[in-house]
């Protein structure tokens, strides 16, 4: 039987139908190299906003299922020193008794992700720094690691995968709190976006099934 680390994650499955959702969405602009009305930005807007959602909600979903498989495989010995160090903050009948070690963990990468019923509010933004840390805290090594360059946007000036994704984050933040579409955004752009997005979960993907699988060893 093949190691579940072999085949792409449930978060990835679930990128592949929500991307289908921006070409729908592009579906409604002309096409050509034409001023773009005040609709067709609308538009292009909607589709960074909805991609940057996508591209976060992916790596949530990715780190809860990682830490999830990860956890319940994992002997003590084994544990990365991240998660050592922030279990060790714990009382003995928490870690060995109730709720036990494998589910504090869980339960810390979750509060991580998306936030609990208390004061933590989950990850802020998606910005590479951050989505680095988490999957670090589910059981990954540098879920980065060697993602070429070639997939970054032809638009962008930017010179690795990192500062790609934080222009993406910055791209949306523009357009959600001022309320307003930059001038210099065409179709193209988004459509490299849209390919970035779907490189990117793939490789990340990837390597983080991949690191998984050798800390399991």
């Amino acid at each position: 039987m093949s190691h579940w680390t072999s085949a792409q994650t449930s978060a990835l499955a679930n990128v592949e139908a929500s991307l289908r959702t921006v070409e729908s969405i592009l579906s409604f602009v002309k096409d050509g190299q034409g001023k773009p009305s005040k609709g067709e930005r609308a538009l292009f807007a909607a589709a960074v906003v909805f991609l940057y959602g996508l591209w976060e909600n992916y790596v949530e979903q990715l780190a809860i299922e990682l830490v999830t498989k990860v956890s319940g495989q994992l002997s003590p010995d084994k544990v990365p020193e991240i998660i050592r160090k922030q279990l060790e903050k714990k009382g003995t009948w928490e870690l060995a008794v109730h709720p036990g070690w494998k589910s504090l963990w869980v339960e810390n990468v979750k509060r991580m992700a998306i936030g609990d019923d208390g004061e933590s509010f989950g990850m802020n933004t998606a910005r590479a720094g951050q989505v680095k840390n988490l999957l670090i805290n589910a059981g990954a090594t540098d879920p980065f690691e060697n993602i070429s360059n070639d997939i970054i946007p032809a638009h962008l000036a930017v010179s690795n995968i990192t500062e790609a994704v934080n222009k993406l984050v910055e791209l949306r933040g523009e357009i959600v709190h001022t309320g307003t579409v930059p001038s210099t955004l065409r179709k193209h752009h988004v459509k490299d976006w849209k390919v970035f997005v779907k490189d990117l979960v793939e490789c990340l993907d990837a390597n983080c099934r991949a690191q998984c699988k050798t800390l399991l060893r």
